[in-house]
């Protein structure tokens, strides 16, 4: 049940994706371009191209042999990647070729037009009338080189190729080494001018530097002799201030450490204190300390020896007072001794302190004298450096002076020869098959344009397709070439053939559903006569009643003789569907039976003129309607719809109206206007039967397929349900009517 489902649901949207249009344009699904079209009027119409093709190439081979020949000459040159170098001056330096941009500048001098105009004044192209016209002028003379010159650089090398095109092969090869030789001229000239600009630059330079060089040595011995400095122009003098200078900046520093030396041994004795030992740190081992030492050594070793006299004797003792008297006598001497001492030290410090301030007042005035001397040597030196630099300056300028004056005599040129030219033996131009190439192809668009006029303008449906696509019907089935046709009925004649299949494939298509009404009655027409429709419409028949349905076979063609002509030999007008139509037969009086099973016919009659107006009566609905109840099927032979209207009258009663279309019989506007008017007249056209059968009967002398007549030695065919027809035992019996 999922799967039914499924699949529904697909079916639906393959056919919510099938486009409105495919439903009311048969063709929709047509390819939009027909290859076998196209490779069929290939075929038929290629002489259309093949001729214009011939004749293009033929026009331009003789146009190429009228025009004037051209030679090429071809030369190449060697790019070196250094020039002599004399200068290393930037703006007077040789070009430099080391990388690719330099060489491509090389390249595009070459062809420059300062340079080609140089070429042409040169080789005096402006008077030879072969080059140039007489009457033109410089630009079109540099136009005209222009477009004959070539110079290329080759890929990855340092090679420059040069190729010049021109009508004299001596002069091609002319032109090519002028090239050369005038950019080497052209480069020294441009060197010249760069070199003697220089020059003259230079030389304004160098006179006004020897000006200033002159004017700066003036200045320089102008100061010399306004400031008499010792050692102004050398370093000795000034060494000599420098130690004066730090001399007396030892002896300052010198005086000011005795100083201080005398100043802390003084205050030493200022507090110095026998009783303290320490006091004697602060006395320096002088000949004054020494004897201030050896006093304080020979009391303190008094005092020691009295300390033991106190611990034997009183202080009445004659040895206590003895000691005590003597250790007296040594403090008074040491007090006097220290300040004898003092005061000595006292005298040194204030010459050591005088000597100090003497000291530095020196050195301050020697600074202040140092300090103007070196300023004015300084001054000295820095307008000794000027006269130098200008001096140095004015050598320099000098010298490059010389060396571009030397420079204007070397060459700078940067190519040399790889490949000589040589003169050109054979014509390069112009080039005859390139010629004929564009005259053939030329020739092709020619054809091709003829080809598609021809093919526009050739209204023959030629495939099944065209045929199609004119009708706006699909195909039903296409009737291949029949080898023997026989009397037209080819399930008879040839049942295993390709033709009877065809017939019974067409029998199967036309069916109608089953269960259905509809589809009973089946009209053949064609736009014109000739189409095979009466053929078609006897085999479709034939293939109903091989198949076992009652098919009634109505020729309704009253204006020629067709199927039925054999029906209506000898017959009056009242006879057949012309007299039924006309009320003087009944229909059992105009239906027969054939030689073939289950197929009747009902003949035209006698060919009328006034059969458009019988058919649009209401007899011939009342036929169909007592046809269907005697037959299961019913096939009407119709005459062409564009000749007269009676198709048109019968295809509003048919279920179905089938088109005939002959193999390149058919003609587009034709088979449209054919088919428009079925449609507008009510008929419903289902499609078409292409027909190839008729390709070996188009020149032959039949007149058609005919429809076998049962006469079992009758005069005159007889009647269904007569008791003649009965006889026969092909003939099936029936009441029509």
């Amino acid at each position: 049940m999922s799967f039914n489902k499924q699949t529904g649901r697909e079916l639906s949207v393959r056919e919510a994706k099938v486009p409105a249009l495919a439903s009311a344009d048969p063709t929709y699904f047509l390819p939009k371009v027909e290859s076998g079209r196209l490779i069929g009027m290939l075929l038929r119409r290629s002489w259309m191209i093949v001729i214009p093709v011939i004749i293009g190439a033929a026009v331009m081979l003789w146009i190429v042999n009228q025009m004037p020949k051209s030679y090429m000459a071809y030369g190449s040159v060697y790019v070196s990647s250094e020039a002599p170098v004399v200068l290393a001056i930037r703006a007077v330096a040789p070009e430099e070729t080391k990388d690719l941009e330099q060489m491509r500048s090389v390249e595009q001098g070459l062809s420059a037009s300062t340079l080609l105009m140089r070429v042409i004044e040169k080789n005096r192209l402006s008077e030879d009338p072969t080059f140039a016209s007489a009457k033109s002028g410089p630009q079109a003379r540099l136009a005209a080189l222009t477009k004959r010159v070539h110079v290329e650089l080759r890929r990855g090398t340092r090679i420059i190729d040069i190729s010049v095109e021109d009508g004299t092969p001596q002069r091609a090869k002319r032109l090519v080494e002028s090239l050369v030789e005038e950019y080497e001229d052209w480069t020294t000239e441009r060197q010249q001018a760069i070199t003697r600009q220089a020059s003259e630059g230079l030389a304004r330079e160098e006179v006004r530097l020897s000006d200033r060089m002159k004017e700066s040595a003036k200045k320089l011995q102008e100061f010399r002799e306004t400031h008499p400095v010792p050692g102004l122009e050398g370093s000795e003098g000034a060494g000599v201030v420098r130690d004066t200078l730090g001399t007396l900046n030892a002896q300052l520093n010198q005086a000011t450490a005795e100083r201080l030396r005398f100043e802390a041994e003084y205050e030493a004795y200022v507090k110095f204190d026998s009783s303290n030992p320490a006091a004697l740190a602060g006395i320096e081992k002088t000949d004054r300390g020494s004897e201030v030492l050896a006093q304080v050594r020979a009391l303190q070793l008094r005092e020691a020896d009295f300390v033991r006299i106190k611990e034997r004797y009183l202080f009445k003792h004659p040895v206590y007072k003895e000691m005590a008297s003597e250790i007296e006598t040594l403090q008074s001497n040491l007090a006097t001794t220290v300040r004898s001492a003092g005061q000595a030290l006292e005298q040194r410090y204030r010459i050591a302190k005088d000597n100090e301030l003497k000291l530095a007042a020196s050195v301050s005035e020697a600074r202040v004298t140092a300090v103007e001397s070196e300023g004015v040597r300084e001054q000295f030196r820095a307008m000794t450096r000027e006269a130098e630099a200008d001096r140095n300056l004015h050598d320099s300028v000098a010298l490059r002076l010389r060396e571009t004056n030397l420079a204007a005599s070397v060459p700078a040129s940067v190519l040399r020869w790889q490949d000589t030219p040589m003169v050109p033996e054979s014509p390069h131009g112009p080039k005859k098959l390139v010629f004929a190439a564009v005259g053939a192809f030329a020739g092709f668009l020619v054809g091709l344009a003829l080809l598609i006029v021809a093919e526009l303008s050739d209204r023959k449906v030629r495939n099944p397709t065209a045929a199609s696509r004119a009708i706006g019907s699909p195909l039903l089935v296409a009737v291949p070439a029949i080898e023997n046709p026989g009397d037209g009925m080819v399930l008879m004649s040839d049942p295993a053939s390709a033709g009877a299949e065809a017939f019974r494939r067409l029998r199967v298509v036309l069916a109608p559903q089953p269960g259905s009404n509809t589809g009973r009655t089946v009209l053949f027409l064609s736009a014109k006569a000739g189409e095979g429709k009466s053929f078609c419409a006897l085999n479709y028949a034939t293939s109903l009643a091989m198949q076992g349905h009652r098919t009634l076979l109505l020729d309704a063609d009253m204006r020629t003789a067709g199927l039925s002509r054999d029906f209506v030999s000898g017959d009056s007008e009242a006879s057949g569907l012309g007299g039924y139509l006309d009320g003087k037969i009944e229909p059992s009086s105009a239906c027969f039976a054939t030689s073939l099973p289950n197929l009747y016919v009902i003949s035209s009659g006698r060919m009328r003129g006034d059969a458009a107006e019988l058919l649009a009566g209401t007899r011939f609905p009342s036929l169909l309607e007592d046809a269907y109840r005697w037959f299961d099927r019913v096939v009407i032979d119709a005459p062409p719809v564009l000749a007269v209207s009676d198709a048109l009258v019968i295809s509003r009663y048919a279920d179905r109206c089938c088109m005939v279309v002959r193999e390149g019989g058919g003609d587009r506007r034709e088979l449209r206007r054919a088919a428009d008017l079925v449609r507008s007249s009510g008929g419903n056209l289902v499609g078409f039967v292409w027909n190839e059968s008729l390709k070996q009967a188009r020149n032959s002398s039949s007149v058609g397929p005919a429809v076998p007549v049962n006469r079992p030695g009758l005069g005159a065919p007889q009647p269904v349900g007569s008791a003649s027809a009965n006889l026969h035992p092909l003939t099936i019996v029936s009441t029509f009517g």
